[in-house]
């Protein structure tokens, strides 16, 4: 039996298509697949070194600014820690020719500068009342030294009484003395923390 060449040619071309679409395409699809998880991996390692590297980039950023860091975590800082705050007050108001007579501690609250609830803030005020004795100057010099300080502070109220004492002060003129009047003071002030 013999097989016409043309009939033969053309089965053999059968054969080779079959095995090419049940051997290869399978093969070729499953390469092409593979491409495509490659692609994927690729672009997600790519985007993660990136990201990392920003991080890295940051963190050494924020190395080169600890000063300033330091500056803000001393004006805002994590603990109100009273006892710091009632020194810094009395240190600040005897530096400035102040007595303090009372202090008292208002409330201590959470504090949200735009009364919004999705930009909730974590900043926290503590508010306290100060009852101090001197002159107008001297609590000038006591304002400005809370305003000059590293925390921040905000007076928020100021009421003043006479005391009825009065201080003589010599002077080198021909004024003998002046009489310097004292007053008492009551400031309301705030302190913020985290």
């Amino acid at each position: 039996m013999q097989i016409d060449r043309p009939i033969a040619i053309a089965l053999i071309l059968f054969i080779i298509l079959l095995l090419a679409f049940f051997l290869v395409v399978p093969e070729y699809r499953l390469f092409r697949g593979l491409q495509v998880d490659l692609a994927e991996k690729t672009a997600e390692f790519n985007a993660e070194h990136d990201y990392y590297s920003e991080i890295n980039k940051t963190y050494f950023d924020l190395q080169n600014h600890q000063d300033d860091i330091k500056k803000i975590d001393d004006a805002l800082p994590q603990d109100p820690n009273l006892g710091r705050l009632i020194y810094f007050f009395q240190k600040t108001a005897s530096e400035n020719g102040m007595m303090i007579k009372d202090l008292f501690l208002s409330k201590s609250s959470s504090a949200n500068p735009a009364n919004n609830a999705s930009t909730a803030s974590n900043v926290k005020d503590i508010a306290f009342s100060i009852d101090l004795i001197g002159d107008y100057s001297s609590l000038g010099n006591f304002i400005i030294a809370l305003e000059k300080s590293a925390r921040l502070f905000e007076v928020t109220n100021i009421s003043f009484g006479s005391s009825g004492l009065s201080q003589a002060q010599a002077l080198p003129s021909t004024q003998q003395f002046q009489i310097q009047q004292t007053y008492t003071f009551n400031l309301q002030i705030k302190a913020h923390s985290y």
